[in-house]
This record gives C-alpha cells, structure tokens and sequence, in this order.
C-alpha cells in the first residue's frame, strides 16, 4: 500500500526529473542560437541543420511538458506545490516558445543575406551570451532543487543580476539597430530578435521565481 506521503514524496521526485530534462533542453536549443549568432556576426559557416535540431528539442520538450501536465493531474491535491508546478512548467514552454521564434528570425537574415553592421554583430554577441548565461543559472537552479534548496535559491538571485545586466545591453543594442544603416525589413526583422531574447530573460526570471517558491 502506498501512503499519501510516500506517493507525494515519488511524485515530487519524478516532477523534479522532468523539469531538470526540461531545462537541460533549452540550454541545449539556446546553443543552436549562439551558433547562429556567431555566425552571421563573423560571416562564416552556415546554419544548415541548425534549426532542424533545435525544432527536434523543442518536440522533445513538449514531449516532457505533456508527461509534467499528466502527472500533476494525476496527483491531484496531494502535491503542496502543484500549482507552482504548473507555472514553472509554462515558463519553461516559454523560454522554449521564445528560443524557437529567435532562431527562426536569425535564420531569415541569413538566407536574405542581410548583412549585420560590425558594431551590432559584436553586440549581439554579448547579448545573447548574457541570455545563455541566465540559461545555465536556470538549469542549475532547477538540477539544485532536489538536493539543496538554499544552492538553488543562490543560483535564482544570480539570474536577477544577469537580467538586470541584459537589460542594460538591450536597451543599446535596440537603439543601434534602429539607427542602423541596414534596409528596413532588416532592421524590423533583427529589432524582432533581440526582442525575443529580451522576452525569453523574462521567462528566464519567472521561472526561477516558481524554483524559489518550490524550494521554500
């Protein structure tokens, strides 16, 4: 016979599981984006492929959200946090939402052959590491919570810092698109895409909030 504690305390840990796949996926597709980046800031190689795999993360996490939804259904009102469940789970669909529409844009500026000023390119660059990099708190935020709550609510304040940094940079990189000397379905499509990366750090930061949560 399982007790309710026993079947609470199996449920969490499979919760727990899931959702650490599901942030080691969009550290893996946000990779595919800093190649893209990389890219077509430097004007070497090409993104053959790179899209195809990040779509195959992408139905592999939404393989892994549907598995999350099921089992808190299952659950029902046993699990303390199943609602915050179901929040951390969004966000990462839309951290992953996000990723997906970035790379789809980067892709469409290399395939018009659009060419990125010098200035903009390096800046991209930093941005979209400052994105990875609350990526990687993110998922060792979560890859702590089963373990060690006050790690991971350590590495949730961490991603505060990143965002506030992000946020900075975008602020410029936004303007030197606009007042870039690139044609204007360039500028609009690339204005698109540092918004997406401002978004996706947004997602970043409600996720972490729903990992503290979980860990108090």
């Amino acid at each position: 016979m399982v007790f309710p504690v026993e079947s609470e305390d199996r449920t969490m840990r499979n919760l727990l599981m899931l959702c650490q796949d599901h942030a080691r996926l969009t550290v893996e597709s946000f990779r595919k984006i800093l190649a893209l980046v990389d890219i077509l800031a430097k004007k070497k190689g090409t993104s053959a492929g790179l899209m195809e795999s990040v779509q195959t993360i992408t139905n592999e996490a939404s393989g892994i959200k549907s598995t999350l939804i099921k089992e808190l259904h299952e659950i029902g009102g046993i699990l303390v946090n199943r609602d915050d469940f179901f929040r951390l789970i969004s966000a990462f669909g839309d951290i992953m939402d996000q990723i997906k529409g970035t790379g789809a844009r980067l892709t469409l500026i290399e395939k018009k052959q659009w060419q990125i000023p010098e200035n903009v390119a390096k800046d991209m660059l930093e941005l979209s590491d400052l994105a990875f990099d609350a990526l990687i708190k993110l998922r060792e935020a979560m890859m702590s919570l089963g373990f060690n709550s006050d790690k991971s609510i350590g590495f949730t304040k961490q991603i505060e810092e990143i965002e506030r940094r992000f946020d900075e940079n975008y602020m410029n990189v936004e303007m030197e698109v606009i007042t870039s000397t690139m044609e204007l379905p360039a500028i609009l499509i690339l204005k698109d895409t540092i918004n997406l990366m401002e978004n996706m750090v947004d997602k970043i930061r409600d996720a972490s909030d729903h990992i503290r949560i979980i860990a108090l």
